[in-house]
């Protein structure tokens, strides 16, 4: 295949998503998004794309285009059109930056879906600020979407590739989506920038230390805390017979906090607040039993797992990337 061919076929990708979005438009009938349907599937068929989905590769250009980093498997043809034709008027910008400041107001007081809704209002009124992406992509992660605040980096990141803020979210997105390859290529690229910014060098170091230990005790994908993981060496039947542990379990469930607390996981959708449940109740445990806690620690480490020694209630975020502050 040639190179002008592999070419027209990410242009012809980037159509085809351009025309899928728009079939979802209030503004079209029946009849329109049929139309689109037909013109998706005849570009498809003319360009030999694969029938997996709009937009998918082919079976002949997968080599190509495997690398999901590469940027021409992004490209948002309107957006290119808008940011290169379509000036924003001074007034507009000026309304767009002042939405941005509101967004980072709300960032400040943790309300988290409202500035997301506010960057994204920011976007809408000037979509080729690349820090407007960034701080939509802080409030993603804040509120757990992973996946969307890479998404958003990238954007930033199509926008000004010199952006150093927002290779280190996007490191930071895939640290907590367990991509740690690419985080550190990330955060690489985020010091190549920024070479005396601690956060990004610490940053890159816990996703080092993930990837080594990943390759001293590899898993099956999906056996975490199945049998044969790392949790599985732990001996749980020894732990349940503990009398200590269990007389220590027996009092925390009979504590109205510890009750509210186990009350809330039910409609928790958020890993971050699950995983914050989880250190609530191991704080809890240490204090009622600390050389009980250090045993089951100990124990946890034998088996593989890889346990921060820090006191969690000085450090909650322990052995974890430290998030940048919304940008100014």
């Amino acid at each position: 295949m040639s190179a002008e061919m592999t070419d027209a076929k990410y242009f012809v990708r980037a159509f085809i998503r351009f025309l899928t979005n728009q079939i979802d438009k209030p503004n079209f009938n029946a009849d329109s998004r049929e139309s689109l349907e037909v013109a998706i599937q005849c570009l498809e068929n003319v360009y030999e794309l694969s029938e997996g989905g709009a937009g998918a590769p082919s079976e002949e250009s997968s080599d190509q285009n495997k690398d999901e980093n590469d940027p021409r498997n992004h490209i948002d043809l309107y957006d290119l059109y808008r940011s290169t034709y379509v000036q924003v008027s001074p007034e507009r910008k000026q309304e767009a930056e002042a939405l941005k400041n509101d967004g980072n107001r709300l960032m400040k007081e943790e309300k988290f879906q409202e500035a997301l809704n506010t960057y994204s209002k920011a976007i809408s009124i000037d979509g080729t600020n690349p820090v407007f992406y960034c701080n939509r992509a802080a409030a993603y992660s804040r509120l757990g979407d992973y996946n969307e605040a890479a998404n958003d980096c990238k954007m930033a990141l199509r926008h000004d590739p010199n952006y150093s803020k927002a290779w280190g979210r996007l490191g930071l997105a895939y640290t907590k989506m367990n991509l740690h390859q690419q985080a550190v290529t990330a955060y690489e690229n985020a010091i190549r920038l920024e070479p005396d910014n601690q956060d990004y060098k610490n940053n890159l170091s816990v996703s080092l230390q993930q990837l080594e230990e990943r390759s001293r005790n590899p898993a099956p994908a999906g056996s975490t805390g199945a049998p044969g993981g790392p949790l599985g060496n732990i001996d749980f039947a020894a732990a349940l017979n503990n009398s200590d542990l269990v007389q220590m379990a027996t009092r925390m469930m009979g504590d109205p906090n510890i009750q509210n607390m186990l009350g809330q996981l039910g409609g928790m959708n958020n890993m971050d607040a699950l995983l914050e449940t989880g250190r609530r109740l191991a704080m809890q445990m240490s204090s009622e039993n600390p050389d009980l806690f250090s045993n089951v620690i100990r124990q946890m480490e034998e088996a593989g797992v890889n346990v921060p020694r820090n006191n969690p209630s000085n450090n909650p975020d322990n052995n974890q990337p430290q998030p940048p502050p919304p940008s100014s």
